[in-house]
This record gives C-alpha cells, sequence and structure tokens, in this order.
C-alpha cells in the first residue's frame, strides 16, 4: 500500500506526511486496503474527472468505512478546536456530514475525538442539529433554506465552488462550468427546483444588496444566513412549480398589503419558535408577472390569500430593477377623489403614489376613481419601449370598456393617443355639479424629466369670476 521508498523532492511536497499519517492509520487502525484522499486523488487537469468525483464525492464520504479528518491549525486546547479552519471551509460540509464515522486529529496527529462523541461541540460550532450529524433524521427532511444556512458564513476559493461543494447536500447531479460565476449558484437553485416543491427556497434575505428588486432565486448561500430555525408547515397538497423562460410558475394564495400594493408569498413554513407563517414581498411588474421586492427582509405571511397563477423572476440585474423604479408612474390626485380600483392588482402603491409598469416589453392597466357628484372615470397607462401612453375614459363608455379592458385595447391600442414625448397634455376636462369639473394632465416633471398623472379639482367661476351672473 505504501511504496518504501520517496525522493526527498516529494517527502518535501505539501500534503506529504498528510497521505502518509492517513495511510498509516487506515492500516493500523482499521486494517483496510485502500485509502482516498482528496489531496492527490482527483485530477483537476481534466474537466471529466473533476466533474465525475464532485458529483460523486458526497456518496464517497456516505459511503466510506471511516473518513479521517486532519486538523492542521488545532493544538491540544479545546478553544483550537472551535476555531478550526476546517469549520468555515466550504467544500468541508459535506465531509462532516455525509460519514457515519468521522475521527477528527490535531496537527500533532494526536485523537480528539469522532463525531459522534463531540457532536453537541460540532453542533454548536455549525448550527447544524445533532440529530444530523448522527444521521438519526434524514438530510431529506430538513427543509431546503435550513440546508443551505449551514453553509452561509463558509467560504471557497473559486465562486463556482459556492454551489459545487453543496450538491450532495440536495442529491444533486449538475455539470461543473468553472467561469460561469453566480450563474453557478442559480443552476444549482433550478435543479432543486426541478426535483421538487419546497418553495422554503424563496426564504432569503440579501443584506448586502443595493437593488430595491431582484429575483426570487438567491445571488449566494450567505442570504440563508437567518434560516436556520424555519420548520414546515403541514401541508396535503401539492405545489405545482414549473421553470419556464420566463422565470418561475407558480400556482398558490397569494397575501397583499394594502399600504404599498405588494404581494406577499407565502412559502409554507414558520419561523422558528414564534411559530409565524414566513414568506416574502413581490411586486407586480406585469399583467403575472412579480419581481422580489424588499430582498433583505422577510415577512410574516398573512392567513387571508387569494388564489393565483403567477410568474415570478429568477434573477433580475441592477440595471433592470433601477428600470423598474425610474419608469414608475407618479399619479397625484386631489384628495376628494377616491381610487375604486386598480388593474393589474399590486400595481400601485399608495404610500408612494406610484404606479409600477414593468422592465421588459410592454405593459397595460387602469385606475378607476370616483369623486362624488361626477361620473366614475379612469386613467388608462401603456408602458412600452421605456415610454407612457395614456387616456381617461368615463362614464357609459367607460364601464362598457372595463368588461372587456385587455381584449378592447389589444384590439385598440391606437387609442392611447397622448405619450409622454408629447410634453404636457389635458388628458380630460370631466364636468361635474354646477360649475365644478376635473381635470387630467399628464405632466413631465422638469427636474427628472420624467412623466407624471396629476388629477385636480376645477371650479370654472372661481377661476373666471366675471363670467358668473350678476
Amino acid at each position: 500500500m505504501i511504496a518504501p521508498q520517496r525522493s526527498a523532492t516529494t517527502k518535501a511536497k505539501p500534503g506529504y506526511v498528510k497521505i502518509m499519517r492517513t495511510c498509516e492509520i487506515a492500516r493500523e487502525n482499521y486494517n483496510l486496503p485502500y485509502v482516498w484522499v482528496d489531496t492527490c486523488c482527483i485530477n483537476k487537469d481534466s474537466s471529466a474527472i473533476l466533474s465525475e468525483a464532485i458529483n460523486s464525492m458526497y456518496r464517497w464520504y456516505k459511503d466510506s468505512w471511516i473518513c479521517l479528518v486532519y486538523l492542521s491549525d488545532v493544538t491540544d486546547s479545546q478553544l483550537s478546536f472551535h476555531q478550526a479552519r476546517w469549520f468555515t471551509r466550504g467544500w468541508t460540509l459535506q465531509e462532516l456530514i455525509a460519514p457515519t464515522d468521522l475521527v477528527f486529529f490535531d496537527r500533532e496527529w494526536e485523537f480528539r475525538g469522532t463525531k459522534k462523541t463531540m457532536a453537541t461541540h460540532v453542533s454548536m460550532i455549525t448550527g447544524i442539529p445533532s440529530q444530523i450529524l448522527d444521521h438519526s433524521v434524514d438530510l431529506s427532511e430538513i427543509p431546503v433554506a435550513q440546508r443551505f444556512a449551514w453553509a452561509s458564513t463558509r467560504e471557497t476559493t473559486r465562486e463556482e465552488d459556492g454551489a459545487y461543494s453543496l450538491l450532495g447536500l440536495f442529491d444533486i447531479n449538475m455539470a461543473m462550468l468553472y467561469g460561469e460565476g453566480p450563474k453557478a449558484f442559480i443552476r444549482l437553485q433550478e435543479h432543486i427546483l426541478s426535483e421538487g416543491a419546497d418553495t422554503s427556497l424563496f426564504l432569503w434575505s440579501d443584506l448586502r444588496t443595493s437593488q430595491e428588486f431582484t429575483g426570487l432565486l438567491a445571488p449566494s448561500a450567505a442570504c440563508f444566513r437567518e434560516m436556520r430555525s424555519i420548520t414546515a408547515e403541514p401541508s396535503f397538497t401539492q405545489r405545482e412549480i414549473y421553470l419556464t423562460n420566463r422565470g418561475i410558475r407558480l400556482k398558490l394564495g397569494l397575501a397583499w398589503d394594502a399600504t404599498t400594493g405588494l404581494a406577499i408569498l407565502p412559502v409554507k413554513h414558520s419561523f422558528g419558535t414564534s411559530g409565524k407563517p414566513a414568506g416574502v414581498y413581490l411586486r407586480r411588474v406585469g399583467l403575472d408577472t412579480f419581481v422580489r421586492a424588499r430582498p433583505n427582509e422577510c415577512v410574516v405571511a398573512d392567513s387571508k390569500r387569494f388564489y393565483n397563477i403567477l410568474t415570478a423572476v429568477k434573477c433580475l440585474s441592477s440595471s433592470q430593477s433601477k428600470r423598474i423604479v425610474n419608469n414608475a408612474m407618479s399619479i397625484i390626485a386631489a384628495r376628494e377623489v377616491s381610487i375604486m380600483q386598480v388593474e393589474p392588482p399590486g400595481s400601485w402603491d399608495s404610500s408612494s403614489q406610484l404606479f409600477y409598469g414593468t422592465h421588459t416589453s410592454a405593459f397595460i392597466g387602469y385606475m378607476a376613481f370616483q369623486k362624488s357628484r361626477f361620473p366614475q372615470f379612469a386613467v388608462i397607462l401603456f408602458f412600452q419601449d421605456n415610454h407612457w401612453s395614456a387616456i381617461v375614459e368615463q362614464g357609459e363608455r367607460w364601464t362598457s370598456i372595463q368588461a372587456t379592458f385587455y381584449s378592447y385595447y389589444n384590439y385598440n391600442r391606437d387609442d392611447l393617443k397622448y405619450h409622454d414625448s408629447m410634453g404636457d397634455q389635458r388628458l380630460a376636462y370631466i364636468k361635474g355639479p354646477h360649475s365644478t369639473a376635473l381635470t387630467v394632465y399628464l405632466r413631465i416633471k422638469e427636474s427628472t424629466g420624467r412623466p407624471y398623472i396629476e388629477i385636480k379639482t376645477f371650479d370654472e367661476i372661481a377661476s373666471n369670476p366675471s363670467s358668473g351672473a350678476i
């Protein structure tokens, strides 16, 4: 098993002593004929061999007779063990979880204990439940978000390895594409979605992002840091999740925040000991398209939900997020003018008085208004190629259009004749009782060049006293 002679050059190489001591311990302590050592048993010059090794590594550790862990920075103190660099590396997570029997050795190759005897200490260091370490609970029973949380503070030399090192934890096989950067973690999440319907995958918070909106998938495992104690809610129905070219297709119930117009996506998991149902915020940016809103926080999901079929964007770049923010239409209405309906729901944020369009393709929607003793009217808004068009419909004509709104404007888009490139324009003059009226303008804000809608009350006599009765 061990060659009788090695050159001085070979013996001076990093890892040589580790290989020698591993072979000696395997033979003397366990009477094993073979060992596998990560230092030398992967040919990294061959992409095929490397890919096979990475996809098989978890199984190799799981099927091993014994797994030896050499902690090169650990001395004889207990504090040193807790601070071992091995507990901070990405690749060692599966080395810790997969084997049934695992033995720790310190810098001097002194025995420090086994995974079973030190389970309490190891659990405290890593945040991994002892039931996972001793295999009394199957890994598949743990929510996806919680498994990612175990890796959230671990580091890898290459960005892609942050995803590749976790394949075994999710029983996933996928190709190694070094050079793809953050796309590796997105691909891993896509594979997880294709294998099951654990929506805790969407339960994450990114404290480092400056984006107001993101996709539904997390950029890295670090975003799951706070999800170590989530629990799955009992469910008697299987959620349907589809990956499409447009994003993630979901069929589920959404809750709504009345103030901001944000949707709340419930993920069928609860926050730790509080037992409160967890969810994340979504912003509608199209007829059935949503993006993640407030990606730096999660939220308690309301129990009152409305069934929806929706598509959530998987990933959203910083420029796309800014486009959604910058293209939102401000709508300023007189206080006595009430909003009766918004279509599509979730497009209107009453706290900031913004109507959200989209970052791609085209978007159409409306806001219906009412003022006492005035005919009901609606502002129809169309967004395409970074520009807004608008028109106002009122009274019986609006009532007849509203019932078939989308199909009507699909064939009559030319009706939306007022365009933000035309400068300030009056969209409507709506007569009320006596000398009162409402005016609706599409205006351009001088400081930003962005369009906004202004709805004001108007009194003909007050504005023109000479025309009043004598």
